[in-house]
């Protein structure tokens, strides 16, 4: 296993912020910024029926931040050989019907496939607060197994093609995403507090609920569904910072085969200069936050809300996780990594 050359120290948990007088969801962040050191903070309630607060240490769905770990394992098995970016879906799903097959990896990563949607299909179903499996996904793609254009013509956000990337992960490796994830990624990068969920309920004592606020009024929103590769990522603040870090250095992994590959950052971005917007490369798009441009995500499912951005010319990065769909984590990631300080209050969507 190569040895990570700047090993990052174990990471104080700040004491959370106070939580509010009204038991009320709220957030964790963390931010990057050399000058500051390490810069994590937190505030609200994990679990108002248990009146568990939120620190840096709790744990959140972080939904489409997924997606750039997805990459990655798909990536290390590129560093052995085992997958080829332009090789077709196919060749290593044989099973997949109709025209599921034909986007090429590459395209698939960079969301260009044509690939047809499995969430809308789902909840049409009746299935959105019930258990969805795998199988279920896959019954749902099969029988509309159509592109929606023909592939590599244009970007169009595809969950369905991150869901068959987990499933190319586990047919090449022989090991489900969650358990490959854990082994070649997690693990090595010390992100201790990390893991993706693939069966429920979950095991994770740290985890918070998701919430709704609307009118005043709170409820539980969750969800079952068991499906991976497009989000189930479970991480805190403390391992997000670890993970803006390992962006920063350019942290090397190594493959299953033990192959060194390219810093997780230059791998995941292939190397291109951050862009003010539209360019999607593997999990990380470019966007400007204010006039600063960034490599990063957003992410939202059922009662979760997440935003990680970062800056590779200010060697700064943000991230910020909520447990209500209210909270507006984009400009509350803006305001951490324009800012450059340590310091943020609760910001909800107009």
């Amino acid at each position: 296993m190569t040895t990570i050359l700047l090993a990052l120290a174990p990471l104080a948990a700040a004491r959370a912020d106070a939580a509010p007088a009204q038991p009320a969801p709220g957030c964790a962040w963390a931010l990057l910024n050399p000058a500051q050191g390490v810069s994590t903070g937190a505030w609200g309630w994990a679990d108002l029926e248990r009146r568990v607060p939120i620190d840096v240490d709790t744990q959140f769905n972080l939904a489409s931040l997924s997606k750039q770990f997805t990459a990655l394992a798909v990536l290390l098995l590129v560093a052995d050989g085992r997958v080829d970016l332009d090789q077709p879906l196919g060749a290593y799903l044989e099973s997949l019907p109709g025209e599921l097959g034909r986007p090429s990896i590459r395209q698939v990563l960079q969301h260009t496939g044509g690939l047809p949607d499995y969430i809308d299909p789902l909840y049409k179903a009746g299935r959105g607060s019930e258990t969805a499996t795998v199988a279920d996904t896959m019954a749902v793609l099969a029988a509309a197994p159509t592109l929606r254009f023909e592939p590599g013509v244009r970007f169009e956000y595809s969950n369905t093609g991150y869901f068959l990337l987990a499933q190319l992960v586990e047919r090449v490796s022989g090991q489900a995403l969650a358990v490959f994830s854990q082994r070649y990624i997690f693990g090595p990068l010390g992100m201790t507090q990390t893991a993706i969920v693939d069966r429920y309920p979950a095991a994770l004592p740290r985890l918070a609920r998701g919430y709704r606020v609307e009118k005043g009024q709170t409820q539980v929103v969750e969800s079952s569904w068991e499906q991976t590769g497009d989000g189930q990522v479970h991480s805190s603040a403390t391992d997000l910072h670890r993970w803006l870090v390992h962006l920063d250095q350019d942290t090397v992994l190594d493959s299953p085969g033990g192959r060194p590959l390219a810093g997780v950052r230059t791998a995941l971005t292939q190397g291109q200069a951050v862009k003010p917007k539209g360019n999607y490369q593997f999990g990380l798009e470019t966007g400007l936050l204010a006039d600063v441009a960034a490599w990063g995500h957003a992410g939202g499912w059922a009662g979760y809300h997440s935003f990680m951005a970062y800056a590779p010319q200010m060697h700064r990065g943000a991230a910020v996780v909520c447990n209500a769909t209210h909270l507006d984590v984009r400009a509350m990631t803006q305001r951490l990594l324009i800012s450059g300080i340590g310091q943020l209050q609760a910001q909800a969507y107009r």
